[in-house]
């Protein structure tokens, strides 16, 4: 749920795996292989490109502009990875 609304439909894997390692972290800036390596098994790690990486993201921030199209709660921090905007 986010603002009271239920995600529907759910969340991907992927998508709920990148969401919960941003929110783990609580505000900090999560990197771009401390991501892959949360959300990617080990074996398909090395094989993720950077499109594949800035796709989920794009993806996941679809599905909170649909509940919540005022806030924007991944943020790009250029040059070291993403953060959770609380």
């Amino acid at each position: 749920m986010i603002k009271g609304v239920t995600v529907d439909p759910p969340l991907s894997p992927p998508q709920y795996r990148l969401l919960e390692l941003l929110y783990l972290q609580q505000g900090r800036v999560c990197t771009r292989e401390q991501l892959i390596e949360s959300v990617w098994q080990a074996d398909e790690e090395e094989d993720v490109s950077e499109a594949a990486v800035e796709a989920l993201v794009q993806r996941l921030r679809d599905r909170l502009d649909e509940i919540d199209p005022e806030w924007q709660y991944i943020l790009t921090v250029h040059g070291h990875g993403f953060r959770l905007n609380s």
